[in-house]
């Protein structure tokens, strides 16, 4: 097993490192084949009839969650449709006071039924937002007692099809990356170390006027307002000893931090006592593959490991 280890991590410094030979053939779907032009670039939608969604690129002012879920899910107005979209400063829910580590121990039996608990209300406060481009809550999944709790922006195209987050070829790619630090991806919950979360739970997309196509887009403060509130309470239930964030909204969204991951990747953060290691989202990967790029990342991901006693 060593020696596998060990070759998996020799294969990180290669071409071949994170699946370069495989991650960006067209054929990766789940579920189904991806047309050619599709897996042209990661993320990219599948062509829509002529005629535009009839729901809106972004989900117009939502009536109030039930009591149970308002919490999680606030909503916030955006406004009459014939007013310009306000560029009011949008608070981000802040995280609850006080490090994890101080909180009453919980089993992992708990672990399992908090987060069942937090998906049944989180799926019906976010019914409102349900439409043509957000078809489905992408909540979350892995090992609920995982060491590693991996956050990126939000779900895309895939993600939104399976209600799993990081299926694409970013997924895979992200796949490769887990199991080269010596853990496994497990949907079922039932093991492997790592969990996999969004900041945001539903796909932002937009129609593209020049291609006729909906296109995947950052999610706006509002969205993100949304979705930390989830992200807050999947954080304290799991309680990992690390979180790598995979991104600039990642990392922006978890610490309130306003510098670019470009510049702080590779250094240590804290979200309520947990160590924290921003690096490169996967999808930036695959649009810059290069050995520089592929080193920083693998470096940062040891990094993480020395938080959990495994060695790099």
């Amino acid at each position: 097993m060593a020696d596998v280890d060990r070759l998996v991590r020799q294969w990180l410094e290669t071409d071949a490192a994170f699946g370069v030979a495989e991650v960006p053939l067209p054929a990766v779907r789940v579920g189904a084949s991806v047309p050619a032009q599709q897996a042209a670039r990661p993320a990219s939608p599948p062509p829509v009839a002529a005629a535009k969604p009839a729901a809106p690129a972004r989900p117009v002012a939502p009536t109030r969650p039930a009591a149970s879920t308002s919490a999680l899910i606030p909503a916030i107005a955006e406004g009459p449709d014939d007013m310009p979209r306000r560029k009011a400063v949008i608070e981000m829910p802040a995280a609850p006071a006080g490090d994890i580590a101080s909180l009453p121990p919980i089993t992992r039996r708990q672990k399992e039924e908090a987060l069942a608990k937090l998906l049944d209300e989180v799926t019906r406060g976010c019914k409102q937002y349900i439409n043509e481009i957000s078809t489905r809550l992408v909540f979350g999944e892995g090992d609920p007692d995982a060491q590693i709790l991996f956050v990126g922006e939000g779900p895309g195209i895939e993600e939104d099809r399976t209600g799993r987050p990081f299926v694409g070829r970013s997924g895979q790619l992200l796949d490769k990356m887990i199991v080269a630090m010596g853990f496994q991806r497990d949907p079922t919950g039932a093991g492997g170390g790592v969990y996999i979360a969004n900041v945001v739970k539903l796909r932002c997309a937009e129609m593209d006027d020049t291609t006729g196509r909906l296109k995947d887009r950052p999610p706006t403060p509002e969205e993100a307002a949304r979705g930390l509130p989830i992200l807050h309470k999947q954080i304290e239930i799991i309680r990992p000893r690390v979180i790598v964030t995979l991104g600039a909204p990642a990392i922006k969204y978890v610490t309130g931090t306003t510098e670019g991951v470009m510049k702080i990747r590779g250094t240590w953060h804290e979200y309520r006592g947990i160590p924290v290691m921003p690096t490169y989202h996967p999808s930036f990967l695959l649009r810059a593959y290069t050995e520089e790029n592929r080193r920083k990342v693998w470096g940062d991901l040891k990094l993480a490991l020395t938080k959990v006693n495994k060695p790099g």
